[in-house]
């Protein structure tokens, strides 16, 4: 019987309940794919460490190397390392990378090696994450390059550097765990022993080493990487712990996730309104029928069943459509993982995570709704005949009356007054257009934040038109000296300041020493914008990125002292500023110049500038990137871009589902509202039309309320996802070494255009909603 009625429920009040049965499946679809794509993200990473066994330390080395000392010390150390592998690099120059009709790689901010696949650890994967094997003439490259330069299989790359010239087949793509990440600034191309010994023998490339440690499961990773350094072993490079890479491979993904997540939650809180607003129309409509009911002796028990055995109905379906659909729906968002982490994405694991999505939709509804239809139970038979139950309560005190207007059209401060003396009720509506403007907002302005020059400030580089990266050559240093003259004499190049990057020692927190990343020279020229304190101006200071600041790194503040060896010297800096950098694993330093260099333990030359007035900046890209064959010469948006890689394209993606989402929910719930308010007024509207006003009058009055509720909430909206989404951002963003975003605000997007649809769509849906319901005949109402 109960279905009879659910299916009579259904089709007398079809608009509402489709509307409610649509959003539940989609407050399913968003939380199963959230719960799903973190399901496939550990299933994923999980089944790539696994095949790829990459390494617990990874010290990077170029320059003078003895094998002998790593193996005696890898045996000192046998309690904490399982295996030990060095991977011999050659490394080139994008430019001597040719492709596709002459094409070279020469704009990339990654640093091109090839290398033979390692025998016991960090292998190098195929897209089916097997260990690669690539016979002579081959190559497999890595899915970064295949991304970027529409790299396919059996297309050719050549390699020309000095008298050797070869000709590559491209036989795989390359997924390398270590260095997948477009945040990580090395890729590696997969060749067989014989090409490389060819390469070896012509003196092709520049020689680096990666200096490789396998752990135990109860490694010390600290204690190895302390032993390392105090017994001065190669270290001219980076130390990157597993963790990190971890991190790099997951953030993209995770990042989408939490977004996704962040939009269900909303989504689940909007649904829990909806069913109220839902419980209170219907109700509402019924309440004769409820009377007629308890009259007659029917349980409030059972009157409650009746409403309660239509929303199960419909959550169960929604629950199964949503939980479906949203395998289509993940399968947007998982192109990125598919391609990087993992093409098999068929574990189990999803489906019994994602299924928690529907389940805790479908309690979470029930548990509403019996809270709702508490209100059954305060209404009396006699009450109920009589109507009116519902909105019973104190008059306010203050009516507004109509001969007090003097700015509006009556019809307008008609709506307005509505507004204001049952501001309770629009209170849901207020709350909803909050959160739909949060949700199409957020996403654009984190969007617009990563699309910004502004944003290079979070990598520790100061905004600047041009950057040139001098790549380590025979000649780098003779390089870095000729362009800072030809700079100084270029009269296209208003203001420009060179950078150097070495490896120094550091006293720990413990006392003993680390290596860290320092970069020396003058800072007042691209200033950063630094979250405590300032940049180092004088002898003796330095500033600390923020993840070398915190608890995991250094543990200073501003004010402290940090001991630095300089060529065998010990040197006590100040620290006067900390900034924010998410390269590098996060932890790097600044130094003024007068700090001095470790000259063997250069890492990289950096020389950034802005051009004159009216000077084409891609032409003098060009003019810099001809004359300097070890340069890499971008556009700092160019470099950013490279550096975030496709997080960039998948938050377009999240932009365009926020927009959808928020559509589909402002007119959901509005068509849902004034379904309800319309109800409730019926007999108000029936009398307003008898005393001469035209239906277009009365539905002016709904639409100037509903309108200006709208109005209030995009307000409160933008002003929330500008400082409530830059905590949340800040605080997501924090472990990868930027504690403080300041998103990105476009005017004219977050102020007119998108409260401009938002206006539209809500405005479309009010004037059809109101024609429906305040054209039905007058004499049926009155009779009523």
């Amino acid at each position: 019987m109960f279905l009879k009625i659910v299916k009579n429920d259904f089709i007398r009040n079809k608009i509402v309940n489709i509307s409610v049965f649509v959003f539940i499946t989609m407050a399913v679809i968003l939380a199963a794919s959230a719960t799903n794509i973190i399901a496939n993200l550990i299933q994923s990473m999980s089944e790539l460490q696994e095949s790829a066994v990459p390494a617990d330390i990874t010290q990077m080395h170029s320059g003078e190397y003895d094998q002998e000392e790593i193996d005696q010390f890898t045996e000192v150390h046998r309690e904490n390392i399982a295996m030990q592998e060095t991977m011999v690099l050659l490394t080139f120059d994008g430019s001597n990378i040719h492709f596709d009709q002459n094409q070279t790689m020469a704009g990339t901010i990654q640093d091109i090696s090839f290398v033979v696949q390692n025998k016991n650890f960090d292998f190098i994967l195929d897209l089916d994450n097997e260990k690669l094997d690539v016979t002579e003439g081959k190559v497999a490259v890595p899915i970064y390059f295949m991304q970027q330069y529409d790299l396919k299989i059996g297309d050719t790359i050549t390699v020309k550097s000095g008298e050797y010239e070869k000709e590559f087949v491209i036989s795989d793509y390359a997924r390398d765990f270590e260095m997948n990440s477009s945040l990580t600034s090395s890729k590696r191309f997969v060749i067989n022993q014989a090409d490389y010994n060819e390469m070896l023998l012509k003196q092709a490339g520049e020689l680096e080493y990666l200096i490789e440690f396998k752990l135990h499961e109860n490694g010390d990773s600290q204690a190895v990487q302390t032993a390392y350094i105090e017994e001065g072993l190669p270290a001219n490079g980076p130390t990157v712990g597993g963790k990190v890479f971890l991190l790099f491979n997951a953030m993209s993904d995770a990042a989408v996730a939490m977004i996704i997540i962040l939009i269900s939650i909303l989504l689940i809180i909007i649904a829990s309104l909806c069913i109220r607003l839902t419980f209170l129309a219907t109700i509402d409509e019924d309440l004769r029928e409820i009377g007629v009911m308890k009259a007659i002796g029917i349980s409030k028990k059972a009157i409650k069943k009746v409403y309660l055995n239509k929303y199960r109905v419909m959550s169960v379906a929604a629950g199964i459509i949503g939980y479906l659909l949203s395998f289509a729906a993940v399968y947007l968002f998982n192109g990125n993982m598919r391609l990087y982490l993992s093409s098999d994405l068929s574990g189990n694991l999803k489906y019994v995570l994602s299924f928690i999505a529907p389940l805790f939709v479908y309690f979470m509804i029930v548990l509403y709704c019996k809270k709702v239809l508490k209100r059954i139970d305060k209404i009396s038979a006699v009450e109920a005949l009589r109507s009116g139950i519902m909105d019973r309560g104190k008059n306010r005190k203050y009516s507004f009356p109509l001969l007090k207007n003097k700015f509006f059209s009556t019809n307008i401060y008609m709506g307005l007054r509505d507004v204001w003396k049952r501001f309770k009720l629009y209170r849901l509506l207020f709350i909803i257009f909050i959160v739909c403007t949060f949700i199409v907002i957020l996403p654009i302005n984190i969007y617009n934040t990563m699309n910004s020059p502004e944003f290079s400030t979070y990598m520790g580089i100061g905004k600047s038109d041009m950057r040139i990266d001098l790549r380590r050559t025979d000649t780098i240093t003779e390089d870095f000296k000729k362009l800072q003259e030809e700079l100084k004499n270029d009269s296209d190049i208003e203001k420009y300041a060179a950078y150097i990057t070495c490896s120094y020692q550091v006293k720990n927190a413990e006392g003993s020493w680390d290596y860290i990343n320092i970069e020396t020279g003058d800072f007042s020229i691209f200033p950063l914008k630094y979250l405590e304190g300032r940049a180092p101006q004088g002898e003796g200071e330095i500033s600390l990125s923020y993840a070398n600041a915190s608890k995991d790194g250094l543990i200073k503040k501003v004010g402290d002292e940090v001991v630095v060896k300089v060529a065998g010297t010990e040197k006590t800096l100040k620290v006067t500023g900390i900034y924010q950098d998410i390269t590098n694993g996060g932890e790097t330093a600044k130094a003024h110049t007068s700090l001095g260099l470790n000259e063997e333990s250069v890492l990289w030359y950096i020389v950034s500038m802005d051009v004159a007035p009216g000077v084409d900046i891609r032409e003098k890209m060009d003019y810099y990137q001809n004359t300097y064959d070890s340069a890499q010469v971008n556009d700092i948006k160019e470099y950013t871009q490279q550096t975030l890689g496709n997080l960039i394209d998948q938050m377009s993606t999240i932009v365009i589902g926020g927009i959808a989402i928020a559509v589909i929910i402002a007119v959901l719930i509005t068509a849902l509202f004034l379904k309800m308010i319309l109800s409730k007024d019926m007999s108000q509207i029936a009398i307003m039309r008898s005393v001469g006003l035209t239906s277009k009058n009365v539905s002016h009055q709904y639409m100037a309320g509903t309108l200006m509720v709208l109005i209030l909430g995009i307000i409160f909206g933008v002003l929330a996802s500008n400082y409530l989404g830059e905590f949340l951002v800040s605080m997501a963003m924090s472990s990868m070494g930027a504690a403080k975003i300041e998103l990105v605000h476009v005017a004219w997007q977050t102020w007119l255009l998108c409260p401009l649809a938002l206006i539209v769509v809500v405005g479309c849906t009010i004037s059809v909603c109101c024609k429906v319901t305040v054209e039905d005949d007058l004499s049926v109402v009155l009779r009523s």
